[in-house]
């Protein structure tokens, strides 16, 4: 039988060859390679809540008003701190909207520079309501990968999610002007879009799904926690607690489904991705706009303050904060993590979604509350495992992110 052709991908319909999903560049020869003895391999780090939308969902409380964050010289302090640390990627999530930093497009002043130039890839995060031509030709000569907002194909939809009227249309334009850019490439892919999974959506998820596919983007398909303003809109946003596991879990096995059958692409559904495994815990470094070092966007502990802002006297080096026993635990997930996330087939690649857990017990190393698994999990018996030293995050989030 004749090999059909998607994406740049061969495979028959009658034996396909399924593949792992393609991953965001994480890398290029300028990159330096990554230390496996490092404290911390990659660090998010937000810039400002301040953001041009106000997203029903927003984890961060994100919101119009002046906020100054991080100066751009605590900026470029913290990720030479972090490179000296070993870590080689930075993920600027900034916890408003990157763009509204405009010397992050400034050559000589861009934290995207200063990052590359220091031998770190990074990753923007960006809602791609103030992207445009130039800012995308701008982006696409650096070492930069992209995750932009995109919650559905439908505008009423998309812009009461992003609760601006307008929004839909200038993402569109946004994401346009990167695919015109060359970041959809098929073969070095460095365009993601990031879904959040509401009542609003979820029936459209499979032909979103399809579109990015199509596209050569990768679909950052995640499922909801339940802080910030998501939890001041829950009732409007999210299906019940006893219901919610059942319908992820019917929605990520059609994606799956539709990877398998029309794109080749295999894997294992479990949250909180579609096509995709947090990581972060083994690796990564969360720094807010006031300096606190968390695990991710989603667990707001503070296991200690950088030199910035208010703290610069009183902070202490990222060195000493990501090297303490509390923050180590974290890269040991795997080892102290309960309850049916202990005994999951799945432990050696996923320990669920550590905010979901988080915000549900207060106990970071609980089981995921929303994972369809569990049930499952706790049936089985399991022997210790091992996380691996090359352990990545599909994705660039936090991370959840």
């Amino acid at each position: 039988m004749d090999a059909m052709k998607n994406n740049g991908m061969d495979f028959t319909t009658k034996q396909p060859k399924y593949e792992p999903p393609p991953n965001l560049v994480s890398r290029t020869a300028r990159t330096r390679p990554v230390d496996p003895n490092s404290p911390v391999k990659r660090i998010s780090l937000e810039l400002s809540r301040q953001c041009n939308l106000k997203c029903l969902y927003c984890y961060s409380n994100a919101t119009g008003a002046p906020r100054v964050g991080l100066t751009d010289d605590e900026v470029r302090a913290i990720i030479a701190e972090a490179a000296a640390c070993g870590a080689r990627a930075v993920s600027i999530v900034a916890g408003g909207e990157s763009l509204l930093r405009r010397s992050i497009l400034v050559d000589g002043e861009s934290c995207i520079d200063y990052a590359n130039d220091l031998g770190c890839y990074t990753y923007l995060y960006t809602n791609c309501t103030l992207m445009d031509t130039d800012a995308a030709q701008w982006l696409a000569k650096r070492d930069v990968s992209v995750v932009g907002k995109f919650n559905s194909l439908r505008d009423d939809v998309q812009d009461q999610l992003a609760g601006v009227s307008g929004s839909a249309r200038r993402i569109k334009r946004g994401v346009q002007a990167l695919l015109d850019a060359g970041f959809a490439d098929a073969n070095s892919p460095r365009l993601a879009l990031e879904t959040v999974i509401t009542r609003q959506n979820y029936d459209e998820m499979p032909e979103m799904w399809r579109w990015m596919r199509q596209r050569a983007i990768i679909p950052e398909v995640e499922l909801p926690t339940n802080h910030g303003r998501a939890a001041e809109n829950h009732d409007t946003l999210y299906f019940d607690e006893d219901e919610a596991p059942e319908k992820y879990r019917v929605l990520f096995e059609e994606l799956l489904a539709i990877d398998r059958r029309e794109f080749g692409f295999d894997w294992v559904p479990h949250p909180p991705f579609a096509a995709g495994s947090c990581q972060l815990y083994y690796s990564n470094a969360y720094i807010n706009d006031r300096g606190g070092v968390q695990p991710c966007a989603g667990v707001t502990r503070e296991y200690g303050m950088l030199r910035v802002g208010t703290n610069k006297d009183s902070g202490q080096p990222l060195a000493e904060i990501v090297t303490t026993h509390e923050f180590q635990k974290l890269r040991r997930i795997n080892e102290l993590i309960t309850g049916a996330c202990k005994e999951c087939d799945q432990r050696e690649n996923c320990y669920g979604c550590r905010a979901a857990a988080w915000h549900k017990t207060g106990d970071l190393f609980a089981e995921d509350p929303i994972c369809w698994r569990k049930e499952t999990a706790k049936r089985k018996v399991r022997l210790p495992v091992i996380a691996p030293s090359h352990a990545t995050h599909r994705f660039p989030h936090w991370l959840g992110c």
